[in-house]
Order: structure tokens, then C-alpha cells, then sequence
């Protein structure tokens, strides 16, 4: 049996389907550095779930103790790839930020929580798999009957004017999905977290959607077999790690045709 295609093979889809040929080729097609700032916030937004207002708590202090954890926990995760200096500038950056942070979010976070962080969903029967950054429960009980689950997406870009970025909703579909096939229930909703922003916004979960991500689904399964696509018109090609044997590989078909 194949591998199930990951969330993140869709969302690199979305981005460019020439990424996922190169990626089944073994080729690196995300950016070589992390960036740091990124991913201080990302364990910063995540540490919410942890977060207990009820007993008086100051949700600044608790920012600030969160994103000194990330600093001394990033090196351990991510070993070699980052540099100390590079960290301690990018620990400053977020430290800049979190006093309105905290303020922003303080409206949301009854959106977050009772919530489970970073889990891992796989689906043989629909051959899609993925780590969802946050689930949500509503609901009382231990079963599913009145029971809600949000899947939650940390997204550490900007937030469009309105609404959410259109491959940010497929992805969070893409976790529905998933979660639907698990718990044996219907989830007609989903959140995406902007942190910098201090926004969380929800999302309707349609019909539409969910056609959608299991078409590209299929695109993928024919890319990692062996299949190079079309490049899109509006390929994000600055910057891009595999330009040129993208650009290589053009070439060569346009001899023979």
C-alpha cells in the first residue's frame, strides 16, 4: 500500500506542483534556514493550550516564561541549525512583541482551549496523514455524542484583509478530514492562529473544500509516482531552491515537442 500524501504535500501543491516532483525526487524544496522568529512564536502560540486564566494568571508573564522555554528548548530540537546569536537576536524580536500579543489574544482565548497540541492523524482508507498544530474539544463527556472537535492552525505569516488564505483552508480541511475519519464525526468548522497578528479567525468548512483536497490528493499520488506536472503560470519561481532544474527540465521538454 502507498504512503498516505501528508497535509503539508497538498499545501506545497497549492504553492507549486513542480515542488512536490522535485521533493518525490529527494530534492530540498523547503528554504535552508529556519527562520527563528518563526518558530519561537510558533512554540509560543502553542504554549496557550497550557494556559490557566481561571486562577488569576498574567497571560504577559506567562508569554514571556513560554518564550524563554522555546529559547532553551529550540537548540535541543533542532540541533546544528541554529546558531546562538542568530536565536538570542530572534528570542529579542518576539520578546518585543508579546506585551500586545498578550493583550490581543486575551479576547481569544476561550476559542483555544480545552485543546491537544501536535497530533499526528493518518487515514489508510482515505491515503492522506498529517500533524494538526491544534485540536479543540467542546462539549462535556467522554464520548463523541455532543462533542466538538476544531482543528487549529498556527500560521506565522500575516493574515489576509478578511477571512483566510485560500491553501491555509484546504490544509485545514485536509486536518477536518482527518479528524472526521478518527472520531467518527461531522467538524464543520476550523480556526487558523495568526500569532504577530494576535488574531485568530474562524473558518466554515465546505462541500467544496473537501472535493477539492481529495483532487489534489489524487495530483499527488500521479507527481510521486513519477509524473512531472505543468508549471503554473503564477509559480512563486523567486527564491525557489529548485529553480534550476525546473528550469532545466523545461527546457529539455521543449526539444521535443
Amino acid at each position: 500500500m502507498a504512503e498516505p500524501v501528508r497535509i503539508s504535500d497538498i499545501y506545497l501543491y497549492l504553492r507549486c506542483p513542480r515542488l512536490v516532483y522535485f521533493q518525490a525526487m529527494g530534492r530540498r524544496v523547503w528554504p535552508e534556514a529556519a527562520n527563528l522568529s518563526n518558530l519561537l512564536m510558533r512554540e509560543v502560540a502553542l504554549s496557550l493550550s497550557e494556559f490557566e486564566p481561571e486562577g488569576g494568571a498574567d497571560l504577559e508573564a506567562f508569554l514571556r516564561e513560554s518564550l524563554e522555554r522555546a529559547k532553551f528548548e529550540l537548540p535541543t530540537i533542532f540541533r546544528d541549525e541554529i546558531n546562538p546569536a542568530d536565536l538570542l537576536a530572534a528570542a529579542e524580536a518576539v520578546g518585543e512583541v508579546v506585551g500586545d500579543l498578550g493583550s490581543k489574544l486575551s479576547p481569544n482565548l476561550g476559542l483555544l482551549s480545552p485543546s491537544e497540541v501536535d497530533l499526528e492523524l493518518r487515514s489508510d482508507r482515505l491515503g492522506l496523514s498529517g500533524r494538526v498544530d491544534r485540536v479543540v474539544s467542546r462539549g462535556k463527556g467522554d464520548g463523541t455524542k455532543g462533542r466538538e472537535l476544531i482543528p487549529s492552525m498556527i500560521k506565522t505569516d500575516r493574515p489576509p484583509e478578511n477571512g483566510v488564505w485560500r491553501s491555509d483552508r484546504l490544509r485545514l480541511t485536509g486536518y477536518a478530514i482527518l479528524l472526521e475519519d478518527r472520531m467518527n464525526l461531522r467538524i464543520d468548522r476550523g480556526l487558523v492562529e495568526y500569532p504577530w497578528a494576535g488574531e485568530v479567525r474562524e473558518v466554515e468548512l465546505r462541500s467544496s473544500d473537501r472535493r477539492r483536497v481529495l483532487r489534489i490528493r489524487d495530483r499527488v499520488r500521479a507527481i510521486n509516482g513519477g509524473k512531472l506536472p505543468d508549471r503554473p503560470r503564477d509559480a512563486p519561481c523567486t527564491g525557489c531552491p529548485v529553480l534550476d532544474s525546473c528550469e532545466t527540465r523545461a527546457t529539455l521538454a521543449s526539444k521535443f515537442f
